[in-house]
């Protein structure tokens, strides 16, 4: 299904700066928005005000973030903010505004993550350090964080300001585990949990409980909200992790592996590596020094090769069974569909 209008422009990728990745983040993005037909409109209409948003930042500013709104992506947290919403009966500026900040923060937190990881490209598009050095991305950054953080306090809610706030303090924490954790292949599944619970789960959490407070929710199933959307950030991190060793790299836009070449140990490494078999032998690779594209081809060889593929694709279900279990307090409606279906298109995207 195509998107039209404002949704379609904004999800449409130059043709002169595509990549393989920017094909297949395109295919992506159309599984996504067939997800969301409910809130098409609506997305559309959030598209528009981010752009205007966007447009009302002076010169480079401007500029560099038009740059990343226009790469688009699958605009899964603000699908969420305005599906959460609907469960209760929401002020729509309220929910744009929501939708908005929460995209400006994320956003914030890529042109970040990516300097930190010195990721040439996002989405087939080169990323802000890039293109203007590390400076300015971290002072873009910085900006849109105040930027979103000013759109969310504006709707005059203190639940709201105050998980926006402890959610961008945990992402903060969920980074530095990250880079205080790398290269540790001994690291515990609650090691990896916490990190991706911080990096990743909080922010749908928050997603979903503030769309509860801005549909004027009570408690009960805000908390609701929450804990699906924590759930369900889990399940998508660890389908995300999954791919880095079973997509292809035409699919990922990059190597193979590539999580663990910065060091970054995830769930199917981990699971591997406690493997009788395949264990010893990731062992032996990774004491090679220096490493070579070879070596972490191999490593991705011999973790297809165990059973962490099967048992990582279990655990993101298991997550995602559970993310559903949360809605059954709702009654039936388009939006808890929606939601629903969500649980299904996390662990089985395949970027």
């Amino acid at each position: 299904m195509e998107a039209s209008g404002a949704l379609g422009q904004a999800m449409e990728v130059p043709a002169e700066g595509r990549s393989p990745k920017s094909d297949a983040a395109a295919s992506a993005t159309s599984d996504a928005q067939t997800l969301f037909t409910p809130i098409l409109e609506e997305l559309a209409e959030f598209e528009g005000r981010l752009e205007a948003a966007v447009a009302a930042d002076l010169g480079p500013m401007a500029e560099a973030m038009r740059h990343i709104v226009r790469a688009g992506g699958k605009r899964i947290r603000p699908a969420l903010v305005i599906l959460a919403s609907r469960m209760g009966d929401p002020s729509m500026d309220h929910v744009y505004d929501l939708a908005m900040g929460i995209e400006f923060i994320h956003t914030a937190t890529l042109v970040h993550d990516d300097l930190i990881d010195r990721s040439p490209t996002r989405r087939g598009m080169t990323t802000l350090h890039e293109t203007m050095g590390a400076a300015p991305a971290i002072i873009i950054g910085d900006y849109y964080f105040a930027k979103g953080a000013n759109l969310t306090s504006a709707i005059g809610m203190p639940e709201i300001d105050s998980a926006i706030s402890n959610t961008v303090m945990t992402i903060c924490m969920g980074e530095l585990l990250q880079m205080t954790s790398k290269d540790d292949y001994h690291q515990s599944l609650e090691d990896y949990h916490r990190k991706i619970a911080r990096k990743t789960a909080t922010l749908l959490a928050t997603c979903c409980y503030c769309g509860g407070v801005v549909g004027g929710l009570d408690p009960d199933r805000r908390d609701a909200l929450q804990r699906y959307g924590h759930k369900l950030g889990m399940a998508f991190q660890i389908a995300d992790d999954l791919l880095d060793y079973v997509a292809t790299e035409e699919e990922l836009g990059k190597p193979v592996g590539a999580d663990l070449r910065q060091g970054t140990v995830t769930l199917p490494f981990m699971l591997a590596f406690q493997d009788p078999v395949v264990g010893p032998e990731l062992a032996r690779v990774l004491e090679r020094r220096p490493r070579g594209d070879p070596d972490y081809e191999q490593v991705v060889s011999l973790v297809r090769r165990s059973g962490a593929v099967a048992a990582t694709e279990k655990a993101a279900q298991e997550f995602a069974r559970d993310a559903r279990g949360e809605l059954a307090v709702f009654p039936l409606s388009p939006a808890r569909t929606t939601l629903e279906a969500a649980c299904d298109y996390v662990v089985g995207r395949r970027i």
